[in-house]
């Protein structure tokens, strides 16, 4: 099954790379990704190649992140940031 994490970004140069950087260092891929922004909030969601092992860097990295069962019929190209802090 495909998991969809919402990843929250700093709003800082260099969160996305660092996230993403984190998670090749792991030989994880990212298979799919949706960007959200509003002001100067940000939130990431995407699928990788292994939930597994994104789960384990997101703790490292200290990442507050959600999980979303795709079959829960939320498209990920329509929520906002709010949606995603409300935990739609």
């Amino acid at each position: 099954m495909t998991v969809w994490f919402t990843v929250e970004l700093e709003d800082r140069p260099g969160s996305l790379a660092r996230v993403a950087s984190a998670l090749a260092a792991r030989g994880v891929n990212i298979t799919g990704i949706v960007g959200v922004a509003e002001d100067t909030d940000g939130a990431l969601m995407l699928t990788t190649s292994d939930a597994v092992a994104s789960r384990a860097v997101f703790g490292d990295l200290g990442v507050a992140y959600e999980e979303h069962d795709p079959e829960t019929g939320v498209a990920p190209e329509t929520l906002s940031v709010a949606d995603v802090r409300r935990g739609r």
